[in-house]
């Protein structure tokens, strides 16, 4: 494993009196695409927030480029390179496709810089300047997904959050959307990516993490949890039935659990 970017360390966090991570180890290595897959429920969107600082966690650190961050403002987050694209649409419908782009520099007073952001963040998503004077709200959902990841290049952010990039999408737009998403990291950004698609997800990852009830379950290579026949079953088709709690015995089929000598186990 190459050197984290960010690590969650025993992170608790939930909303009201009840918490939804129990305990969270999680490792993002730095220039890398990350995908957190598991059923609903389980505490995948809540870790971005707790990452970006949207949600204080109860329990545990949060170190982003070895420095414990969990108590700094969102704000101060996203000045120093943690930006979180949610999962609903965030782009402004009535105004142009170029007009959303500026917004993405509303917090750097240099202006001649936000202008240059922009024009760089065209060159990687092209249809911000193939539509650029249209209304954001006029393009389809795939579009506008593109968009919203070029406005994110404007922050100039070491480390992107996506929570559900794909949803809502054909798979055309689909695939267009995980096609920008390993071109933002080809240029050496962070992705940590929620998706419930887990197929499409894993491809277009290095590193999948399996998230159930709260706790990290597995962390393995992309391509290998594709193939783990485990994972297969319960998240890319067929029946869905609970992984096994710590205190539990396993089935023969069982193989959730990494080898000890595994190079990304988790505590």
């Amino acid at each position: 494993m190459n050197e984290s970017i960010l690590s969650l360390r025993g992170v608790v966090a939930g909303y009201g009196a009840g918490d939804i991570l129990k305990g969270v180890d999680l490792e993002v290595e730095a220039g890398s695409v990350t995908c957190l897959i598991g059923p609903n429920g389980a505490g995948k969107s809540t870790v971005l927030k707790v990452v970006s600082g949207l949600l204080r966690p109860r329990e545990g650190t949060v170190v982003y480029k070895g420095e414990p961050v969990e108590r700094r403002t969102a704000r101060d987050r996203l000045l120093r390179g943690i930006v979180h694209v949610p999962q609903d649409r965030s782009l402004f419908p009535a105004m142009t496709v170029w007009d959303n782009l500026l917004m993405g520099g509303y917090a750097l007073r240099d202006k001649r810089e936000v202008r240059r952001r922009v024009d760089a963040a065209a060159e990687v998503f092209p249809i911000c300047r193939e539509r650029a004077h249209e209304h954001a709200g006029s393009l389809s959902g795939g579009e506008q997904k593109q968009v919203e990841l070029a406005r994110t290049l404007v922050l100039d952010p070491s480390i992107v959050l996506l929570d559900e990039p794909s949803i809502g999408l054909d798979p055309r737009s689909r695939a267009r959307v995980f096609e920008s998403i390993r071109a933002m990291a080809a240029q050496g950004r962070t992705v940590l990516l929620v998706e419930q698609n887990a197929r499409s997800g894993l491809a277009a990852s290095d590193w999948g993490a399996v998230l159930e009830t709260g706790v990290v379950r597995l962390v393995d290579r992309g391509a290998d949890l594709l193939t783990n026949p485990e994972v297969a079953r319960l998240y890319l088709g067929g029946d869905r039935p609970a992984l096994p709690t710590s205190g539990e015995t396993a089935g023969a089929d069982a193989v959730l659990t990494p080898a000890p000598s595994h190079p990304k186990e988790t505590p």
